[in-house]
């Protein structure tokens, strides 16, 4: 089986995204967009500063993904709201994310209309990470976070897969069955979510088609697709430009917010910012509470990941070192203090750091899962925090590089038959 992300579709959308986000039209809208960041108190410091730009495009080239997937008459899956740039498909895919891009999470898009009526047929590997399907209404200009409608997920899916992980999920406006997700009237957003606990995983093959095409389509001109983007573009950026202020209540640094339960009670979060000397640390101590994943990761200012592939910006269950009582502590640095479980800020001296817990048993001990959140100097970390010497340190980037290589290969995952 190859790649279930290296398909057709994702290429036609990258290139058409590509190519639109370097017309003068909408270079000029990114520009304007610009403008009203630099007058953003994020701007004012070094590292806010120097990541304006990178953030902004990260930002324009969603959008553009989003547009240029974005017939629901003709939808596609795209792979959207992924940051690591690629090189595949004859071409260089800068990235696009917005608000704290999880690395370990595949977001793929699918564009409805809710009234009318689709088939998605899904197909996992043998050893699946966790996944979901979500119907949610989309804000105007997409600038903000829908409204979920329905979801399910791979406990829901995998009862009803024949033999070769096989299933296929109906969508539309009338009631249906157990794979059925119900859409009202107005623009709809399908989201598919894999969640790997082991980048070795392989997310599901995702394909969609319309029941019912309207009578007398045609496919949207570039033209038209660019007025939209442009159009689109003030309300998207200050969404993502704002949600940072508004995130957690943009709280004192070197704590944790949380954790918060998630909608619909799949999962918990907890989050922060983080600022740093040279050589300070902030330790956090975590209890994953039997939970099926847990993650921890930073971003910068404007809470966007830096690139996950070679650097240490994110851990998930499957990549830390545990403590002797089952707990996890993270060390958040600059420069590698020799913790196992070292989370590399990338240069970043201030920033967010998030943590997620799903798959959470029923009713977690809250109050227990943040054990601890300290700034220590680097000479000052305890002896009892698991450590990792060089050997060990080239050893985890050498897994995690091969692991993150397989999202852009053609052959995809060792374990996707």
């Amino acid at each position: 089986m190859t790649n279930p992300l290296y398909t057709q579709d994702q290429e036609a959308a990258e290139k058409l995204a590509l190519r639109l986000i370097e017309r003068a039209d909408i270079r000029t809208a990114r520009e304007q967009a610009r403008l009203g960041m630099l007058k953003d108190s994020a701007a004012a410091s070094v590292d806010g500063n120097l990541g304006l730009d990178y953030a902004l495009d990260q930002w324009v080239l969603a959008l553009a993904m989003r547009e240029a997937n974005g017939d629901t008459a003709d939808p596609r899956v795209a792979w959207n709201v992924s940051n690591p740039p690629r090189n595949w498909f004859g071409h260089v895919y800068h990235g696009a994310a917005v608000a704290v891009d999880n690395p370990d999470n595949f977001n793929r898009e699918i564009p409805i209309d809710g009234v009318g009526n689709y088939e998605i047929d899904l197909r996992f590997s043998k050893n699946p990470p966790q996944f979901s399907v979500v119907i949610e209404m989309e804000p105007e200009h997409h600038a903000g976070l829908g409204r979920n409608i329905g979801a399910l997920t791979l406990q829901d899916l995998l009862p009803h897969c024949d033999a070769e992980g096989r299933v296929t999920v109906t969508v539309g406006p009338a009631a249906g069955g157990a794979l059925h997700l119900q859409s009202e009237p107005g623009r709809i957003q399908i989201y598919t979510r894999d969640s790997q606990v082991d980048w070795d995983q392989s997310p599901a093959e995702v394909h969609v088609r319309r029941l019912d095409p309207p009578a007398g389509w045609k496919p949207r001109t570039e033209d038209k697709i660019a007025a939209t983007i442009i159009t689109d573009m003030p309300a998207w950026v200050g969404f993502w430009r704002g949600f940072k202020d508004d995130f957690l209540g943009f709280p004192e640094p070197n704590k944790l917010v949380g954790p918060n339960g998630r909608d619909g009670n799949w999962g918990y979060l907890a989050g922060g910012r983080f600022a740093l000397a040279d050589d300070e640390v902030v330790l956090v101590t975590l209890d994953p509470v039997g939970s099926y994943y847990t993650g921890f990761q930073i971003t910068d200012p404007w809470t966007i990941a830096p690139d996950p592939m070679l650097r240490l910006a994110s851990l998930n269950k499957g990549q830390v070192t545990p403590n002797a009582d089952g707990t996890v502590t993270y060390a958040i640095a600059l420069a590698d203090p020799g913790v196992a479980n070292w989370i590399d800020t990338c240069g970043l001296q201030e920033g967010w750091m998030l943590t997620r817990w799903q798959g959470v048993p029923e009713g977690p001990p809250i109050d227990q899962m943040i054990r601890n959140v300290r700034l220590v100097k680097i000479d000052n970390i305890p002896d009892d925090i698991p450590r990792v010497d060089l050997t060990g340190r080239r050893a985890q980037i050498a897994t995690r590089a091969r692991s993150f290589a397989q999202r852009t290969s053609k052959e995809g995952w060792d374990d996707a038959t």
